[in-house]
C-alpha cells in the first residue's frame, strides 16, 4: 500500500530525479485507483494518518479546473510518472507543493480548543 511516507518523501524524490535529466519536461503523476478511476495529480494538499487529500486535474488538455479529493490510501493501486513535451501538455505534477508534507498532522484530540 503507498502510505503518507510514500507521499511525503519517494514520490516527490522519484519526480524530482526523473525531472533532473529532462528539465524542460512537464512531469505527470496519475493515481490508478481501485474503483477504476485515475486521478490527474496537480499536487498533493494534506496527509493523514489513514487518508490525503489531492489537487487533481479536471482536464488534462487544458489543465484549468481542479477537483479536491480525498482518498483512503488503499483505494490507490498504482502510481505512475510521465513526462511530457510542454507543447503536449502545459501543466503538470508540482513538487514544489510539499509545504503540508513536511509536518506530521496533529490529531483532533491534540488540537488547542
Amino acid at each position: 500500500m503507498f502510505d503518507a511516507e510514500f507521499y511525503r518523501s519517494v514520490l516527490p524524490e522519484r519526480v524530482t530525479k526523473e525531472c533532473h535529466g529532462r528539465p524542460d519536461s512537464v512531469p505527470v503523476v496519475n493515481l490508478y485507483l481501485a474503483n477504476g478511476r485515475t486521478l490527474d495529480l496537480c499536487h498533493i494538499v494534506h496527509l493523514a494518518e489513514s487518508w490525503f487529500a489531492v489537487q487533481s486535474f479536471r482536464d488534462a488538455e487544458t489543465c484549468d479546473d481542479m477537483d479536491l479529493v480525498f482518498l483512503p490510501y488503499e483505494l490507490v493501486t498504482e502510481v505512475t510518472v510521465s513526462l511530457y513535451h510542454p507543447a503536449a501538455r502545459r501543466m503538470g505534477f508540482d513538487v514544489r507543493s510539499e509545504s503540508a508534507l513536511q509536518h506530521t498532522p496533529t490529531a483532533l484530540s491534540e488540537r488547542p480548543a
